[in-house]
């Protein structure tokens, strides 16, 4: 079996019921069989027919509904009918959107991280993005449950002249259970590269037992998280300056430029509802300076963002 994006030197396999379960890396102290599942997309563009899902591969747990198409974009609905995430669980995506073609890929419900007294949860993601394209990926909040630990690897390949919106959204507990900042570790690791140099790398660890939230907590004791990869061939003038100066009441937004076209965002809120605000805010900005034709169909499909 061959890992979706790279070398399995590191996971060791179990195979059982027809490949769908896996143990994981010899590093975790759980005995439990994890759920392998996995998606490997290629979208393409032509002619009179806009850009279409030309080769699709799905592993369940995940499944793919179906697409919605408008303006020469697919949308497709890349989700997990499932409770959530389990100890040793691993979910790997790679998504290739190929010359000129237009793709996002979002999610239509939250995902759960489960409770976990030993091991942890692993998701790997690959967007390769050619020349002159769009990618737009919107997952729904990962909902981060008491002693949750999960891993995520995410890396973005960029053609000089394509656009890329992505973003990461984190909840710190389920609000309605009273739980805030309770999970056992976050880990997440993010490196972009445009025409195959280094633009961006991003690795850290978030433990709350280690007081690694204390700010974070102090601001809003149960506040939403989201991240923000924004990348254009379009030049992105004073829009730093314009992001710090929005009027968030209930959010705090730090954006940075990149070397080479682009911007990192990151949101803090004061709850979903707030950050959900704040985010369109941001995305709407970020849009008008892309200079692309982002479908309203998006909007529509999204239910976390309506």
């Amino acid at each position: 079996m061959r890992s979706l994006l790279g070398s399995k030197k590191n996971v060791s396999f179990r195979l059982r019921l027809n490949d769908l379960m896996y143990v994981s890396s010899t590093d975790s102290l759980s005995d439990r069989i994890g759920v392998l599942g996995g998606a490997r997309l290629l979208y393409t563009h032509a002619p009179l027919v806009g850009t279409r899902l030309t080769e699709q591969w799905v592993r369940p747990p995940l499944h793919l509904g179906k697409a919605y198409h408008e303006d020469g974009w697919e949308i497709s609905i890349l989700m997990s009918p499932t409770a959530g995430l389990l100890d040793n669980d691993l979910l790997e995506v790679e998504a290739t959107v190929a010359v000129g073609a237009n793709a996002a890929l979002i999610s239509p419900a939250a995902c759960r991280v489960h409770t976990m007294h030993a091991g942890c949860a692993t998701v790997r993601q690959h967007y390769t993005v050619e020349s002159g394209a769009v990618l737009d990926v919107w997952p729904a909040p990962l909902i981060l449950q008491k002693d949750a630990s999960i891993r995520q690897f995410t890396r973005l390949d960029v053609a000089a002249d394509a656009t890329v919106l992505l973003c990461e959204l984190v909840s710190p507990g389920r609000a309605a259970f009273g739980e805030a900042f309770e999970f056992s570790q976050w880990n997440s690791q993010l490196r972009i590269y445009r025409e195959g140099s280094l633009l961006a790398y991003e690795n850290f660890r978030c433990q709350p037992k280690y007081g690694d939230v204390a700010d974070w907590r102090a601001l809003y004791s149960c506040g939403s998280y989201a991240s923000f990869y924004f990348l254009s061939p379009e030049p992105l003038g004073d829009i730093v300056q314009i992001i710090h100066d929005l009027e968030t009441p209930d959010a705090m937004i730090g954006a940075s430029p990149l070397r080479e076209g682009g911007l990192g965002i990151k949101i803090l809120a004061r709850d979903g509802i707030s950050l959900r605000k704040t985010i369109f805010l941001v995305r709407n900005l970020l849009i008008n300076k892309s200079k692309q034709n982002f479908p309203q169909a998006l909007h529509r499909a999204q239910t976390y963002f309506n």
